[in-house]
């Protein structure tokens, strides 16, 4: 009788990398929806007005500034990013190296 070979185990396959996320896309999130997408920030706190949430990603920080709309929503309405070293850096790159949750 022929020799069976046991069938090779496949390889794990980590999840499907997450679709990339356009920084005019995060424009209008609200708070909930941030914490949705990215966790918990890092940081908050309230200044003047505006919410501000800060996120770590690879290699860069991104603060998000929420302030409330006309129907008394606080939506995201600035975003700014930056490298490790405290230098503006790409908003889009830093979004997209900003660990995000899978829903």
């Amino acid at each position: 009788p022929a020799a069976t070979v046991p069938a090779a185990a496949p390889e794990a396959a980590g999840p499907p990398p997450l679709p990339r996320l356009a920084i005019q896309a995060v424009l209008g999130y609200s708070r909930p929806d941030l914490v949705a997408a990215f966790g918990a920030p890092a940081f908050s706190r309230i200044d003047k007005g505006a919410e501000i949430l800060r996120f770590r990603g690879e290699g860069c920080v991104l603060d998000v500034f929420l302030y409330q709309d006309a129907k008394d929503a606080a939506r995201v309405a600035h975003v700014e990013a930056r490298d490790e070293a405290g230098k503006a850096t790409d908003r889009q790159s830093c979004v997209n190296a900003t660990p995000r949750l899978r829903g």
